[in-house]
């Protein structure tokens, strides 16, 4: 493990080839920055994948910026020279994996393909792949039995979600893949709000003040604009993205999944689950648990 020195770091560490065993995963880490944090430029020889689960971050890569919200995963790609740019980030905290996807088998070298084909860059409501990537973390840092069995399972998890959110991406017409600037302040603002709150429905009058906008039906006009569905449907699909991840965790059945992503009861739940996914939460959990 080598730990993270900077002045504008409030903690942070990564582990370099963290498993023997297992060379395809580079390295993972997390760190928490305080403002005016700097990254210099740098490569890798895989992909990463870096996760910000809150604040606000600026990327920088081939002269072109991107900046990243709490949710969004970015994207950097093999050999690509990345870092903040010449501006300094504001507070955030990040999670990260590097990964050699050629090494993962057909799903990983497909799946290798498909971003080199597509290039997004950022990819948005990324909300499940957080517990993905802690899983993976959590498992290289405490060296606990069959942890190899592990740690291959959380990054075939995340690769069929890496997948999915591109499935996603390319249906969702306000979906932001590529090099973008940010929403208007108060679509941000709202955005932010929604990711923090995924345990509730939140009320049109919360959104409206979180985004100081001069009317309900001028926010969700703009929001609708710029996200491209509204504000409630919006947070809908966050709220089930994140149930179905945590349904792959042995101690979430459907009830309970429910009622941590506040869903008035678990037919409610699995009615709206159908609609967005096709399929049951309940078929959809058996199925990913028996491996299908």
């Amino acid at each position: 493990m080598r730990i993270l020195r900077d002045p504008r770091l409030v903690s942070g560490y990564v582990y370099e080839q963290p498993v023997d065993d297992l060379p395809e995963l580079t390295h993972c880490g997390e760190a928490l920055c305080g403002a005016g944090h700097h990254m210099a430029p740098h490569a890798h020889t895989g992909f990463e994948f870096m996760y910000l689960s809150r604040g606000e971050a600026r990327w920088q890569a081939d002269g072109k910026t991107v900046v990243q919200g709490p949710g969004d995963l970015y994207v950097a790609y093999p050999r690509e020279q990345h870092g903040t740019g010449s501006r300094r980030n504001a507070e955030n905290q990040q999670l990260w994996v590097g990964l050699e996807l050629d090494g993962f088998g057909p799903d990983g070298r497909r799946l290798a393909r498909r971003l080199k084909r597509e290039r997004p860059v950022l990819l948005n409501g990324c909300e499940s792949l957080e517990p993905v990537l802690r899983g993976i973390v959590d498992q290289v840092v405490n060296r606990r039995p069959r942890r190899m069995a592990a740690i291959r399972q959380w990054l075939n998890t995340l690769l069929v979600l890496l997948e999915q959110r591109l499935d996603a991406a390319a249906q969702e017409p306000g979906a932001r893949t590529d090099w973008v600037l940010p929403h208007s302040h108060g679509v941000q603002q709202a955005l932010v709000f929604l990711a923090s709150n995924l345990d509730r429905r939140v009320s049109l009058r919360d959104l409206t003040a979180v985004a100081m906008a001069r009317s309900a039906p001028h926010f969700c006009a703009r929001f609708r604009r710029e996200v491209g569905v509204t504000p409630a449907a919006h947070h809908l699909l966050r709220r089930l993205e994140a149930a179905r991840a945590a349904l792959l965790q042995p101690t979430y059945d459907i009830t309970t999944t429910a009622m941590q992503f506040g869903f008035s009861s678990s037919q409610h739940f699995s009615t709206q689950f159908r609609r967005a996914f096709g399929e049951s939460p309940r078929a959809w959990q058996r199925r990913k648990r028996s491996g299908g």
